[in-house]
């Protein structure tokens, strides 16, 4: 009787520690910003500080499916706003890996017919060994800024690990770089309310 009381108190434990790491990521929102006004936004090239070259790309075309699923903004088509940035970045010359300054984002968003830009930060984009297994590793930093006068309007940075959340427990694992991408992709989202 005793182990049985045992088994389902650290069951009981398992749950709740479960429930209590179910938060979300934390993100800012400028409390003077109205979500409103940015109908129409713009998603910048996101940079790479992972060792996959491509992690930015990746991560961005993903961003981007997610945010237009959602129909809150009109989203300018990523080759369109690409071109602008670039020639923009020419124009300024401010080198691809370099972050935009607040003049280049407002000349961006004037010439894209824009409100809000969406940039991105790619940290980490990798599988990682764990025992015998691998998982994948995402860690990124989103902004979005006020095309008119470069203000910080929404900034969120989050990361996560695939794979068991629980030694002995196969719940909510995450296998593959796709599947945590999007899961990441979402709930940067979420925050932007």
């Amino acid at each position: 009787m005793r182990t049985r009381t045992l088994h389902v108190v650290a069951q009981l434990l398992g749950i709740v520690t479960l429930v209590a790491g179910c938060t979300g990521p934390v993100a800012y929102m400028n409390p003077g910003a109205d979500l409103s006004f940015y109908r129409r936004v713009g998603v910048a090239q996101f940079l790479t500080l992972a060792d996959d070259p491509k992690a930015g790309q990746k991560v961005q075309r993903v961003f981007v499916t997610e945010l237009l699923k959602r129909k809150d903004h009109e989203v300018v088509a990523p080759g369109y706003f690409t071109k602008i940035e670039t020639d923009v970045r020419n124009q300024l010359n401010i080198a691809g890996d370099v972050l935009l300054d607040s003049a280049a984002l407002q000349l961006i968003g004037q010439k894209a017919g824009v409100q809000g830009i969406i940039l991105g930060t790619v940290r980490d984009y990798r599988m990682e060994r764990v025992g015998q297994e691998e998982y994948p590793m995402i860690s990124l930093s989103l902004q979005m800024i006020d095309a008119p006068t470069g203000q910080v309007v929404w900034d969120i940075s989050l990361g996560e690990r695939g794979g068991p959340k629980f030694p002995v427990l196969a719940i909510g694992e995450t296998h593959t770089l796709d599947e945590l991408l999007t899961k990441l992709c979402r709930n940067s989202l979420r925050t932007l309310k």
